[in-house]
Formats: structure tokens, sequence, C-alpha cells
């Protein structure tokens, strides 16, 4: 008794599959089946479920990340609309107007043009709260600030020799 190999795989699975009863067939089909549908819950829906939640995690992050960017952007939209008038292209008339604003004219003793954007301002004796005010007032009106500030303590209480250098 001679028995013919397969000559492939296909043949030999076709073989074994014809060798199988009806009942077996059905089984092995439904088994087959289910691991089947097992496998592309596995590699398929689970993922897609977790990639679903973690954007849906995202949405919710990016929409509060967006209504405070929103939020931020209209108050620099108020900040913008509220800025102070455009200050004088000279600054030296611009501290002569704050000065004088503040009452500070006579407290100054030096006031000397460094270059065109610096000036260096002496006070021989002033308060610190009137310089400090000085000093917010030329920043939000003037637009000059200080760029350098030696200050120096007097004997009187609350007084100090003051050299600031201001610039646009």
């Amino acid at each position: 008794m001679a028995a013919t190999l397969p000559s492939s795989r296909r043949e030999a699975f076709a073989q074994w599959w014809q060798l199988r009863s009806r009942s077996e067939r059905i089984l092995l089909a439904a088994a087959a089946g289910i691991a089947a549908l097992a496998l592309a819950w596995l590699v398929v829906w689970q993922p897609l479920a977790r990639d679903t939640d973690r954007l849906d995690r995202q949405i919710e992050t990016d929409r509060a990340m967006l209504a405070d960017a929103r939020r931020r952007a209209d108050e620099i939209a108020g900040l913008a609309r509220s800025a102070p008038s455009v200050a004088p292209a000279e600054p030296r008339a611009a501290l002569d107007a704050a000065l004088t604003q503040q009452n500070l004219k006579s407290a100054a003793t030096t006031i000397e043009r460094i270059d065109n954007e610096r000036i260096r301002l002496t006070f021989d004796a002033i308060g610190f709260d009137a310089l400090t005010a000085f000093l917010d007032a030329l920043q939000r009106n003037a637009r000059l600030r200080a760029v350098e500030l030696v200050a120096t303590a007097r004997v009187e209480p609350g007084q100090v020799r003051a050299d600031v250098t201001l610039a646009r």
C-alpha cells in the first residue's frame, strides 16, 4: 500500500479537513471564528477604546486651556484698550512733565543727558516713598523706566540720596 504524500501545505490541510466529520468541522470553524473575534478584539477594538478614552480626556484638557487662553486674550485686549496715551517723543520733555506733576522739580539737583535715550537724574534728598511713586508714574505715563538706581540713606528718616538713570 503506497500512500501519496501531499505536495503542499494547502493540500495537506484540505486532506486533513476532509478526514473530519461534519460535526468536527462545525466545531473547528466555530473555534476559529471565536479565536478570530478574540484576536480582532485584542488587536483592533481595545487600542481604539483606549485611544478614545485618552482623546476624550485630552479634549477636556484642551477645552480648559482654550477657555483660559480666551480669557487671557480678553484681558490683554482690555489692557490694550485702557493703555495710557502715547508718551512725548522727547525723553527730557516727558521727565520734566513728570517732575512737575509730582512736585519734585525743585528736588532734582542735576539732570543730564547721557545719550539720545538715557538721562541721569540726581536727587540730593528725596523721600523714599516719593521716589518710588515718581518712578512708577514715569514708567506708567512717560514710558521712562529706571535702568540704574543708586539710593543712599540719609540721616533724616525715610530720606535718600538717589542717582537714577532713565531710559525708554
